[in-house]
């Protein structure tokens, strides 16, 4: 379905039963909403599901840019106010944890329960010389080349050999999306810059980490997790950045724990 909100179209899905809580999920860059298959599927029988396209993904319009994480969360509160949902429990992964952490720090009162996956709350060190050189590489070369570099990123180096699959799927996610979504988007993180205000946070939260995730470390979660007062960390072994895929019985247990409520 397609949703006009904050002045440009995304594409959404909704699943799971009406007057059920409302449960909001955030793609990493260079993916869908189909990121989130694996959730929904164990989640449907008693949230109402939100997923969405980030801009300049999978078929939902890039306004011209630049913009910032900020920007991005508006466009989940004019998604929300355009559905009517007042409230809902959030996970977002990677750039949507980036998006969570503006949308937590904006518009608090909108969240019941907050997870952050596979995130970091600042640009420095490796991180600030990777996105930089793929932005460039991405305004020179296209979306292609991604294809083959993100899963060396993404995974762990034994289920790249042992589950071609997964790796196909995360080739076929990145081929969705566009030079002016992954550039424009990518942009906005390099003004990422919460650490010194994570205190503010003051929601029931979880932080989920794959134990080599290379692109936001363990180390730099667990020091989030902290920072933010009212908050647990879950370290899934093994697991890269997109954990929800390459290990979901452990993400969906954690997540599972925090959302029906038996890890408060």
């Amino acid at each position: 379905m397609e949703v006009r909100a904050n002045g440009i179209s995304f594409v959404c899905q909704i699943d799971g039963p009406e007057g059920a809580p409302w449960l909001t999920f955030s793609n990493s860059l260079n993916t869908n909403l189909s990121l989130w298959d694996g959730q929904v599927a164990l989640f449907a029988d008693r949230f109402r599901i939100l997923r969405y396209n980030t801009r300049g993904h999978g078929g939902t319009e890039a306004p011209p840019w630049p913009y910032d994480l900020e920007d991005l969360a508006g466009d989940i509160v004019a998604l929300w106010d355009e559905l009517e949902i007042e409230r809902s429990h959030f996970v977002g992964l990677s750039i949507g944890g980036m998006t969570g952490q503006a949308l937590a720090l904006g518009w608090p009162e909108r969240i019941d329960k907050y997870v952050l996956a596979g995130t970091r709350a600042d640009f420095t060190g490796d991180f600030a010389i990777a996105v930089p050189q793929m932005i460039a590489q991405v305004k020179r070369d296209g979306i292609e080349p991604l294809a083959e570099q993100m899963p060396l990123r993404w995974f762990t180096e034994e289920v790249r050999a042992a589950r071609r699959e997964i790796v196909d799927q995360a080739r076929r996610l990145i081929a969705t999306n566009t030079i002016a979504g992954y550039t424009a988007c990518a942009d906005a993180m390099t003004r990422l810059d919460y650490v010194d205000r994570l205190y503010e946070i003051d929601l029931p939260t979880l932080l989920i980490c794959g134990a080599q995730d290379i692109g936001t470390p363990a180390a730099g979660m667990r020091e989030m997790a902290r920072r933010i007062p009212n908050s647990r960390y879950v370290e899934i072994d093994p697991a890269g950045h997109l954990s929800n895929i390459e290990n979901p019985d452990a993400f969906n247990a954690a997540l599972s724990e925090f959302l029906d409520g038996t890890a408060d």
